[in-house]
């Protein structure tokens, strides 16, 4: 990093600026991270030698701050891209070795093939399809209906993917369902009971409001948030049945009927 820097700050509107600037070391340019500024004590910039070198030794270290910052960003924003083809690397990785021609395992293409929970709109689709959990085009075309645990459920929905995809969000569900009685001011009970009345019961956001003790705008945020739980229960359930596939094989034998929540087989 070269130093840039003024000799003497710009004062203006009462305060001594220092612009903080970060050499590119592959151009002759230089980038401006943010200003430093402090209130003036005179009209015109006016420092002892002294103070000129603690100056100097904070503006180098706030200037590195804020570098290591923009670096990290651009590290963590590249990041965001790969987790997924890292996730799929993985996948690969535990499936080749089980892969063998003559077994009676399930095929490899299945095995391979990209489940939706490794898709940057993978929690966007489980609300889509929590908005028509009854029926509608968000859950009869929904990209969950590729989920391995809903073809698995296949059996115990009439092979009717719609209803599969049905029960397998509501045994996701049942997950976050908090052991003992169902309680509507217990804090532990709030995602789950957040979901099950405002998808599964399909009650208006106000009564519901009403009937947890918060806000509309609370409720809201809050949603997200068991939105984003459910999702989570989901893509565990999907990674335990594709390691048990791999690991067993069969697939006959992870096709057993699924259980089915109590919460879910009532009708509207």
């Amino acid at each position: 990093m070269r130093d840039l820097r003024p000799q003497h700050p710009y004062s203006h509107q009462g305060y001594w600026l220092w612009p903080l600037a970060d050499h590119a070391p592959d151009d002759e340019s230089s980038r401006v991270l943010g200003i430093l500024g402090v209130e003036a004590r005179t009209a015109s910039p006016l420092l002892g030698a002294d103070e000129v070198r603690v100056v100097e030794a904070i503006l180098e270290r706030t200037t590195s701050a804020l570098a290591d910052r923009r670096l990290q960003q651009s590290m963590l924003a590249s990041l965001r891209y790969l987790i997924p083809d890292i996730d799929r690397m993985q996948q690969l990785r535990g499936v080749i070795p089980y892969a063998a021609m003559d077994s009676e395992r399930e095929p490899t293409a299945a095995l391979l093939d990209p489940s939706p929970i490794h898709s940057p709109e993978f929690e966007a689709w489980v609300k889509d399809a929590l908005s028509h959990y009854w029926g509608g085009p968000k859950l009869t075309h929904s990209p969950l209906i590729k989920l391995r645990t809903v073809n698995e459920t296949m059996a115990s929905a009439d092979d009717d993917p719609t209803r599969a995809l049905r029960l397998v969000l509501g045994q996701a569900l049942e997950r976050l369902r908090p052991e003992g009685k169902q309680n509507f001011t217990a804090p532990e009970w709030l995602l789950y009971n957040i979901l099950e009345m405002r998808f599964v019961q399909g009650r208006k956001v106000r009564e519901i409001a009403d009937r947890l003790a918060i806000s509309e705008s609370d409720l809201y945020r809050k949603q997200r948030v068991a939105i984003g739980q459910l999702a989570r229960v989901l893509s565990e359930m999907e990674q335990t049945n594709a390691a048990e596939a791999i690991a067993a094989g069969s697939p006959g034998a992870s096709r057993r009927p699924a259980p089915v929540p109590m919460s879910v087989e009532k009708s509207r």
